[in-house]
């Protein structure tokens, strides 16, 4: 059993394991009212790790080790509860004891590093493990160098949330299995839902969070929530459409920059997710349609500006899925200007907004027969212009 200590090496060996001694490092560091709401926990996230090697039967830190220290000591001060835990090993190399007094000593001489630096004292722990967890064999001199080592890994304390989700058929509200991916600012995880379509993680506290969907046969979806309590109280649940023939779905929180074809920087994540759509479901043809807001009136003329920037917001999507290997005979695209506008008469920003938008429309959902590339008869412009 390693020898672990808090801030000094006041001994906590009676504890019966190293999780328990953990544990308790992290309610002596902080403890919060939220834990009395049931969905909330203070957790530890690692942020930073890095190896610190050493000579034979020596404890001092080799010049080279300095950078790895400095990039630690930099991502503890980004952090508001930071933890620091140093873990100390020996080759097999001289008796049990001396070994663990060697990796004490080098534990030690990382901690007064941390400390001159200005980390708290009570914010590092330290466990001693001597020679008794190589990461490699003692045998050869290579074995016993990666052995010679301390690992310093750089902690934050977090409060997480419990998110409980559902994937589910439109139609009939039945689940289906799922590929979810959960973004925040410093995360990103992906999941796969149960046989019944849910899914469930953690997430940081007041967090504004994406989560993107993607099922074989569906249309994609992407959420952004903020992760509070009352948000998350109830299951939170995302409908997918099946993919037939003539329908459309919107590319959710896909923006541009006003009155151009360029895409916001927040938006360009988007593609990608439409590159995976196309991936997943490669039996399809879709159209690109762009739309664009100019309400209160009737059909711009596709001369006009603003029926041209319907067809160059699409054509972005476009370009970006022929670049990243999707085949030209499966995609196509349109700009429509404000021919099919939800909210002809729109007055509020929403209404505006659902006006303004690309969509996916499913031409084929199997490609059986060779497509045909020639412009469509509507009046509407497509391809080249």
């Amino acid at each position: 059993m390693p020898v672990t200590s808090a801030g000094y090496f006041h001994s906590t060996d009676n504890l019966p394991y190293p999780e328990m001694k953990f544990l308790i490092h992290l309610f002596l560091f902080s403890c919060l009212p939220s834990y009395l709401c049931g969905q909330v926990s203070l957790e530890a996230h690692p942020i930073r790790a890095a190896e610190v090697y050493f000579d034979f039967g020596k404890a001092t830190i080799r010049p080279e080790a300095e950078s790895k220290i400095i990039n630690l000591i930099e991502a503890a001060a980004q952090e508001q509860r930071v933890f620091i835990r140093i873990t100390a090993h020996t080759d097999s190399i001289g008796s049990v004891v001396n070994n663990l007094k060697l990796s004490r000593k080098r534990a030690e001489v990382i901690r007064t590093r941390l400390l001159a630096s200005e980390i708290k004292a009570d914010s590092i722990s330290i466990e001693l493990f001597g020679e008794s967890n190589p990461a490699a064999p003692n045998t050869t001199d290579l074995g016993r160098q990666q052995n010679r080592r301390a690992t310093v890994e750089v902690l934050s304390f977090r409060e997480m949330i419990t998110l409980t989700g559902a994937v589910l058929e439109q139609d009939s509200e039945q689940g289906i299995s799922a590929t979810v991916t959960i973004r925040s600012k410093d995360d990103n995880q992906t999941l796969y839902t149960d046989e019944d379509g849910r899914f469930q993680s953690k997430v940081p506290l007041g967090a504004v969070i994406g989560i993107d969907v993607t099922a074989k046969g569906y249309f994609l979806a992407s959420k952004m929530l903020k992760a509070t309590p009352e948000a998350l109280r109830d299951e939170f649940q995302i409908q997918l459409p099946r993919l037939e023939k003539g329908k459309a779905a919107d590319i959710d929180n896909l923006y541009f920059v006003s009155g151009r074809d360029i895409l916001l920087e927040s938006s360009e994540p988007e593609l990608p997710k439409v590159l995976k759509f196309m991936q997943l479901n490669d039996k399809i043809k879709i159209e690109i349609a762009g739309h664009v807001n100019v309400p209160n009136q009737g059909r711009i003329p596709r001369s006009s500006n603003h029926f041209l920037l319907s067809v160059m917001r699409a054509l972005v999507v476009y370009n970006y899925l022929l670049r990243n290997g999707i085949a030209e005979e499966r995609v196509s695209y349109q700009g429509y200007g404000n021919w099919e506008m939800r909210f002809p008469n729109a007055q509020t920003e929403s209404q505006q907004s659902a006006n303004r938008r690309v969509e996916i429309k499913i031409l084929e959902t199997e490609m059986s027969t060779p497509a045909n590339n020639s412009p469509s008869k509507a009046d509407t412009t497509t391809g080249s212009y």
